[in-house]
């Protein structure tokens, strides 16, 4: 008798264990993918895909060789596990520009499974632990420490800047005419009121590839005041604005 109720007790807490697991929260896909993704393949081109506030963007090159392969972006969202996202800027075919493209992905163990294109990222950063996460748009220039703020930053021209725990990626492009412009990116770090990039690729000069650039930083009623030293010589002392100030 006491051996067929230790039985039915450890049955039931078996069964109730599966119904736990059963109606276990499913992962929030949305939190998980924040942050920045990618892989290298056996030629040395490496992918890094960064998610960050509503804008993906993604950027294939060889460091090595300083070589900058391929670039695209725009906004996206999840609907379960399918990843929709709204082309802005795409280096090799203008035409996907304004339509809508859809991959079915899945995240396990700190990888992001993108199914249908059969591509596996590692986790390279979940967001933190920079101070400047988020999506700027250049927005104006200091003069003399007063800001000058562009007529239209946002339209049709842009220059944006992406930005998760420890990496970066800026675009210029144009969303009227679909042209893609420029690019360069990265890794970052944010110390002390310094803002550090490694310069992984660069459109406009491949010399700039490999060169650690410091800039003072300073977030001002919102604003991301940029100063120092361009990668190919010359003084900044930029505005940039987050890019959810332009779509109110």
């Amino acid at each position: 008798m006491k051996k067929t109720i230790l039985l039915m007790t450890t049955a039931l807490g078996l069964c109730l264990l599966s119904l736990l697991y059963a109606f276990k929260p499913a992962p929030d896909l949305s939190k998980e993918i924040m942050g920045a993704w990618g892989f290298t393949d056996d030629a040395g081109n490496e992918t890094v895909i960064i998610f960050s506030d509503n804008v993906i963007s993604a950027a294939v090159f060889n460091k090595n060789k300083k070589q900058f392969r391929y670039s695209s972006g725009g906004t996206w969202r999840l609907d379960k596990d399918k990843l929709i996202v709204q082309c802005e800027w795409n280096s090799e075919d203008s035409t996907k520009v304004g339509k809508e493209e859809t991959e079915v992905i899945a995240i396990n163990n700190q990888q992001l499974h993108i199914i249908g294109a059969n591509m596996i990222c590692k986790r390279l950063d979940d967001g933190t632990p920079g101070a400047l996460v988020g999506t700027w748009i250049i927005s104006g220039n200091y003069v003399q420490d007063k800001v000058s703020k562009r007529a239209n930053p946002f339209y049709p021209r842009r220059t944006m800047k992406v930005l998760s725990g420890k990496y970066f990626q800026w675009i210029a492009y144009n969303v009227v005419t679909k042209s893609f412009i420029a690019t360069g990116g990265g890794t970052y770090t944010t110390a002390n009121g310094i803002y550090t990039e490694n310069i992984h690729y660069f459109t406009k000069t491949a010399e700039s590839v490999g060169k650690s650039l410091q800039f003072e930083y300073a977030v001002v009623n919102d604003d991301w005041r940029h100063k120092g030293e361009k990668s190919t010589g010359g003084v900044l002392d930029e505005c940039w604005t987050k890019r959810s100030q332009f779509e109110k």
